[in-house]
């Protein structure tokens, strides 16, 4: 490479590193409008109630006798008073903690997994994954509903291990009784809000909004960038990922929206999630609306920064709300709304066994054809063969290679065959180069009178492209591999990060800020395996000299795109690269077949 495509690659470097940093000062973020959505904890703190005279309840107007429904008090405070009483019912797998202020679900506690794995593990006490927290709207709590709960103060019981009520009585002739309740399976929660009319008057129960609880971080390292909501409509999930964070284009960011709303009476299950965890809601009736908004949550103390650096320095959440139709209560009688709740992992087997369509939460989208069968394949290998997970990764980008080596061989050759037939094209563009469409009519014949067809060259990787996008798909959402090991890797899930240089946090891309430089070992061997690749695929001759030196030097950009990517990703690509050197070899040593003599007014210019 000479000094000239040096110089070319650096600059372009530099700019990719310098984007981000520059594109903050040019673009700054704009801060959340004013109000509930953009507050911290502190006011979300309870049931997330405001005062009635900023947002009184609706009116319902009178309808052939029927009553609306009286408020409970003439002033409601923001969030009740006195200390919240909790308890919980507890699986195997799950910690369901009710609280008093909403009566809803504070939080769940996911036992059967702990909420920092691999390297963030060491010195830590085995916390279990937190859904949902104790700052944030309790799940299946009313939203600002005070003609409908007053404080919102519920009194708990307890009557047995499996179940547990919640119960309010209003002064206007309410009677709110909520009951949860375990079911068989250990990430399932049964729930009924029975809204009991004890007036004397048919009373109109306005649309009822309950929250679906929030997305939230798995730890305070988690970056955030996979949090989403869901909602299914009764044949696809909607999912909703990119108002959250919204990373914009090449590092640029953008400013993402503060709410979400979809639905049109068609929701039939909502859910709140990160990379590995789901709180998902399943209504007895399918909800009118289901709206989110992107809550910023108290950034990390500097005392908290010194003793854990490499926390999240802007963490958020994403609440959801989901929107039912109301009705009239007749004297004596019950509105009764009915619900299931899922807390826990996003596996996808585990998930496709409960209906409906709870499994479209793992976001495969149009390549889950691809995605579903390579997951079962790398379980099967794992739990059958008793392969580590990341030999099974290894077994799998083997079998792939090996059922497209044809058509890679195909490819191979083609491009092979391109670069013979360079100085016979470059011939042609030096002779009609002032004359386009003579230029493009005699490089056809050329290509049609040696055999050379140049389909072959690009076909057979567009038709594993798909393939490849499925198993990073799954991989990327594979829970199974959280917390698994792989040689030095203690987490295939997460970057394979062996030490951290101080003080190059500041590096954008590749540090990470109060805490340093990772050396991350995969993406090095990745790069390195991607150079090789590049340094063996004959160039286009098409392709201008330094845009050639450009794409055999370019995998160094991508180890700025891809450090910090998790080990599993990183070691699946190098396999991938391994894999395609060797074949390029095999394919290299073998002759290509005789082709058509070439047209002899054809032969390279002289110079």
């Amino acid at each position: 490479m000479d000094r000239k495509g040096i110089a070319i690659l650096v600059v372009a470097f530099a700019l990719l590193l310098g984007l981000q940093p520059l594109a903050k000062l040019i673009f700054p973020a704009k801060p959340l409008p004013p109000g509930s959505t953009n507050a911290g904890p502190a006011s979300l703190a309870g049931t997330n109630r405001v005062p009635a005279q900023t947002n009184p309840a609706p009116a319902v107007p009178v309808l052939n006798g029927v009553q609306p429904l009286p408020p409970a008090t003439t002033a409601v405070p923001a969030a009740p008073a006195g200390p919240e009483q909790q308890t919980f019912l507890a699986t195997k797998a799950a910690r369901w903690v009710i609280g008093s202020h909403g009566g809803g679900i504070r939080h769940v506690e996911v036992l059967s997994h702990q909420a920092f794995t691999g390297r963030l593990a060491k010195g830590r006490s085995n916390a279990p994954v937190f859904l949902n927290g104790d700052s944030l709207p309790p799940a299946l709590s009313l939203q600002n509903a005070s003609a409908l709960e007053g404080d919102g103060v519920y009194q708990l019981q307890k009557p047995d291990p499996s179940t547990v009520r919640a119960e309010k009585t209003l002064p206007n002739g309410l009677r709110i009784v909520r009951e949860y309740r375990l079911t068989t399976n250990d990430h399932l929660l049964h729930a009924t809000v029975r809204i009991e009319n004890r007036t004397s008057q048919v009373l109109a129960i306005p649309p009822v909004d309950w929250s679906t609880g929030s997305a939230t971080l798995m730890n305070s390292h988690d970056k955030g960038d996979m949090l989403a909501v869901d909602w299914y409509n009764g044949s696809k999930a909607v999912q909703t990922p990119g108002w959250i964070s919204a990373p914009g284009f090449l590092c640029i960011p953008s400013n993402p929206r503060s709410e979400y709303k979809g639905g049109e009476g068609n929701v039939v299950w909502a859910a709140v999630q990160n990379q590995f965890f789901a709180l998902i809601t399943l209504p007895e009736r399918p909800g009118r609306e289901f709206s989110a908004t992107r809550t910023l949550l108290p950034v990390p103390t500097a005392e908290s920064l010194r003793t854990d650096p490499g926390q999240n320095t802007q963490p958020i959440a994403v609440s959801g709300v989901l929107r039912q139709d109301g009705g009239n209560v007749e004297p004596g009688k019950s509105l009764d709304f009915k619900f299931t709740v899922y807390a826990g992992p996003k596996e996808y087997f585990s998930l496709s066994r409960l209906q409906p369509a709870f499994d479209q939460t793992m976001g495969y989208g149009i390549f889950g054809f691809f995605a579903k069968p390579l997951l079962l394949g790398m379980n099967f290998l794992h739990n059958t063969a008793g392969l580590p997970y990341g030999w099974c990764i290894v077994v799998i980008t083997m079998f792939i290679k090996l059922v497209f080596w044809p058509l890679t061989a195909v490819s191979t050759r083609s491009m092979k065959r391109m670069a013979e037939l360079g100085p016979q094209l470059q011939a042609i563009r030096d002779k009609y180069k002032d004359d386009p469409k003579r230029l493009n009519e005699k490089t056809l014949l050329f290509m049609r009178e040696s055999g050379y067809n140049p389909v072959a060259g690009c076909l057979p990787m567009v038709v594993q492209i798909p393939v490849f996008i499925g198993f990073f798909t799954m991989l990327r959402s594979a829970i199974e591999l959280r917390g698994a090991s792989f040689f030095w890797c203690p987490d295939l899930s997460a970057a394979d990060t062996l030490f951290v240089v101080p003080g190059l946090g500041f590096l954008p891309l590749l540090g990470i800020p109060g805490l340093g430089l990772p050396l991350n070992l995969m993406p090095l061997f990745y790069v390195g395996t991607a150079l090789w690749q590049t340094h063996l695929t004959p160039a286009s001759p098409q392709m201008d000299p330094a845009q050639q030196k450009i794409m055999r030097w370019m995998p160094l950009m991508f180890l700025a795109l891809f450090y910090n990517y998790s080990a599993g990703l990183t070691l699946y690509w190098t396999v991938q690269n391994l894999l395609s050197i060797l074949q390029t070899k095999l394919t290299s040593t073998k002759p290509n077949t005789p082709e058509p003599a070439k047209p002899t007014s054809l032969r390279p210019a002289k110079r």
